[in-house]
């Protein structure tokens, strides 16, 4: 449930899980609306804030202004929200497989809701253990920047955020189960490379990963409800908060989606839900999405790694079935420096298909073909199948059984066959 409809937004608009959730945190079309939407639910008549906000001044402080402060608002009720994860996990292993359960794996902390008509906030921490506490996401939304454009065409998120690069398979938007595809996590850092002059073997300092959060300035926006864009600066820096090198990474966006609800969370004439869904929002569509980022990171001998990454990808949706695939590339400069003066190529090939058999019951199959060759021919490559069962034992009770299974696997950076069981809750 991360970003998107937590249980502090149930509370708020005093609606079930499903309304915005296939099963959480996997969004539906009215949840990615609802996101896109600054945490507001689409005008759209099927449903209205419940919970009425506090307000902060009179309204006739509008007329006023500049010479009285704008009135705004804050939630009638504390907007905050836990989720708990419980995992175990088998994982194949060159002396003996191993099984570990971590009772809890994860905590998070999450809190979210709007302040007044046009700004928002969501905040996400997470703790465990091996980590301990972290801030994943605090950021502030301003929506309808410009008051005499039509509404959502130019909105400015701030702070600490994920860029969601692809909603498709994202963490916090479409993914029902665990596990990410490899090119999300993936990092330079995770090559060991041989020195050539017989030296210690070498390791890149880039650590940046596309899958990462990062603290970053977006301007984003919607045309004729199903055209999104996006321009965006990133800190990059890897998990650091404060720049690493004085250069701001640079990124963009581009979706479109084809027939079923808009991404304002509109229907277009004659339009609507697909029935018997059971209690889900089911949809007929097609998206498709684009995105660039460039970047740079330091590296250990006080260089620089410049980066780029291209993907693009496709996703239908037809009543019960979710079916996608895109493809990433990625090259690096220099991420080992002068030690290693070459670059780094990574492509990644990857899909899915989903059913939702009823709905409390999502069966999943992915599948992830991954590739890192340098100059040199030093590699990474994998090709991954993923089966996974998602069951909702309740709307905010969620169990999954997920399997790693590699048919190719070269290299050092990716892990063995494993199985995962889950079960995390919200409240």
């Amino acid at each position: 449930m991360h970003g998107t409809e937590i249980p502090a937004f149930a509370r708020q608009y005093r609606t079930t899980c499903s309304t915005c959730h296939t099963a959480a945190p996997k969004l539906n079309v009215m949840g990615e609306a609802f996101r896109l939407n600054g945490y507001r639910m689409p005008d759209n008549n099927l449903l209205l804030r419940r919970d009425e906000p506090v307000p902060l001044g009179n309204e006739a402080w509008k007329d006023e202004w500049p010479r009285a402060i704008w009135p705004g608002e804050i939630p009638g009720q504390i907007p905050l929200a836990l989720r708990v994860v419980l995992d175990a996990n088998w994982t194949e292993a060159t002396d003996a497989p191993t099984f570990t359960y971590r009772f809890p794996n994860e905590i998070y902390l999450l809190a979210g809701t709007t302040l007044g008509s046009t700004i928002s906030t969501f905040l996400e921490t997470e703790w465990s253990r091996e980590e301990g506490l972290e801030v994943l996401q605090a950021k502030l939304l301003f929506q309808d920047l410009i008051p005499v454009l039509p509404d959502r065409t130019m909105n400015l998120w701030v702070g600490l955020q994920n860029p969601y690069l692809f909603t498709f398979a994202d963490r916090q938007i479409d993914r029902a189960a665990r596990l990410k595809f490899l090119w999300q996590e993936f990092s330079p850092m995770d090559l060991t490379v041989s020195d050539p002059s017989g030296g210690d073997d070498i390791v890149s300092a880039n650590e940046f990963a596309l899958g990462m959060t990062q603290p970053s300035i977006e301007l984003n926006g919607l045309a004729a409800g199903r055209l999104y864009y996006a321009l965006g600066v990133g800190q990059g820096a890897g998990g650091l908060t404060v720049d690493n090198n004085n250069r701001k990474d640079l990124y963009y966006k581009i979706r479109y989606k084809l027939g079923g609800l808009d991404l304002g969370g509109s229907y277009g004439p004659g339009g609507g839900p697909v029935t018997g869904s059971g209690g889900q929002l089911l949809d007929r569509s097609l998206t498709i999405e684009h995105f660039g980022y460039f970047g740079a990171e330091p590296t250990a001998d006080g260089g620089s790694d410049t980066h780029r990454s291209f993907g693009i990808n496709a996703r239908a949706l037809y009543g019960r079935w979710d079916v996608g695939m895109g493809l990433v590339r990625s090259e690096y400069e220099a991420p080992w420096g002068v030690q290693l003066d070459e670059g780094l190529s990574v492509t990644s090939v990857f899909g899915k298909v989903e059913w939702l058999g009823f709905p409390w019951l999502l069966g999943s199959f992915k599948l992830d073909s991954f590739r890192a060759v340098s100059d040199s021919a030093v590699s990474e490559e994998a090709i991954r199948l993923i089966p996974g069962v998602t069951v909702l034992i309740r709307q905010n009770v969620r169990g999954v059984i997920e399997a790693a299974l590699f048919a190719k696997h070269e290299g050092t950076g990716v892990d063995s066959n494993s199985l995962w069981l889950r079960i995390d809750f919200s409240f």
